[in-house]
């Protein structure tokens, strides 16, 4: 099912996928066989100005856009309220990227590549794993875990999720370590929150406090992991101003703690943490350095974090 017009997305309809290039009818063929609604806009100016009513999916760059470079529209595709940071955009490609190019491509926003001419019906489970991603996207969306314009988890999903690690970790006797990249300068973007995700493990929490910054929750991950985490992550985000404050409980069971005060004191190290002595923007919790009140060991708010939410219905 093909089309070169804009349609409307039809609810109980096919997905819809919109793709952006010269056209490729054996790419187009072979997702529509699969039960997709294919939209083909031939220019990333095109492919943007859809994107707004038609509300697709998954949008395909190809990476020969005649108006601009795909990683242009992918920031244009991105930077649109009414596109959606939770509709995955991806890179159409003929050979493997290189890994200087998946970088530059997960910081404009983009989700991932696939390899066409390629086929079809790995093509086809590929975009379905996409499209199933943002189906439990959207499902967080309406429960509110969700942060729109980032699609991290948003203040009530990650304390949720720190709660649920925080069980699994002292079930198992395992680590926990949570690690905030402040950005200086900046809100947090769904690119820069996509560049987070893509360098952590499916298994870690992604989410954000506040908008100038992305926290993540690493479960059996000690104190030595986590500072390897900040420094790979950060060395990914090396051209935007960033500091970065980190701890960790390497046994939950033997030292128990409420994982909302190890968010807490990740977050009061940011300000106040001991500096790593070969990276300046790198520091780990030290109870003796800053306020005491954000070691989080009273109800009060620690380090922002209102210590009220161990109410059983977050």
């Amino acid at each position: 099912m093909t089309t070169n017009l804009m349609t409307t997305n039809l609810a109980a309809g096919p997905p819809v996928i919109l793709i952006a290039g010269a056209p490729q009818p054996s790419l187009a063929s072979d997702l529509g066989d699969h039960r997709y609604a294919i939209a083909h806009a031939q220019t990333g100016g095109l492919a943007v100005e859809w994107a707004r009513d038609l509300h697709p999916d998954a949008i395909l760059l190809a990476a020969d856009l005649p108006d601009m470079p795909r990683i242009e529209a992918c920031r244009l595709l991105r930077a649109d309220l009414r596109v959606g940071s939770n509709v995955p955009i991806l890179f159409l490609c003929a050979d493997e990227p290189s890994p200087a190019e998946r970088v530059i491509a997960l910081r404009a926003g983009a989700w991932g590549f696939l390899r066409s001419p390629g086929d079809a019906a790995e093509l086809a489970l590929q975009v379905d794993a996409y499209l199933q991603a943002k189906e439990h996207i959207d499902a967080a969306f309406a429960q509110g875990l969700i942060d729109r314009a980032t699609a991290l988890h948003s203040r009530l999903g990650l304390v949720r999720r720190a709660r649920e690690l925080g069980a699994l970790m002292t079930r198992t006797h395992g680590s926990l370590a949570c690690i905030v990249f402040a950005l200086d300068t900046e809100p947090a973007s769904a690119a820069i929150a996509h560049v987070v995700t893509q360098n952590t493990r499916a298994s870690d929490a992604v989410g954000t406090f506040e908008p100038t910054s992305v926290t993540v929750l690493a479960p059996a991950t000690d104190l030595v992991g986590a500072a390897k985490l900040a420094e790979r992550v950060g060395g990914t985000l090396r051209d935007t101003a960033l500091r970065v404050g980190y701890d960790a409980v390497a046994n939950l069971k033997y030292a128990p703690m409420d994982p909302v005060e190890l968010l807490a004191r990740a977050r009061a190290a940011v300000r106040h943490g001991r500096p790593d002595p070969v990276r300046a923007w790198l520091r780990r919790f030290d109870g003796t350095r800053g306020a005491a009140s954000e070691s989080g060991a009273t109800p009060r708010a620690s380090g922002g974090v209102a210590l009220d939410e161990r109410r059983s219905d977050l």
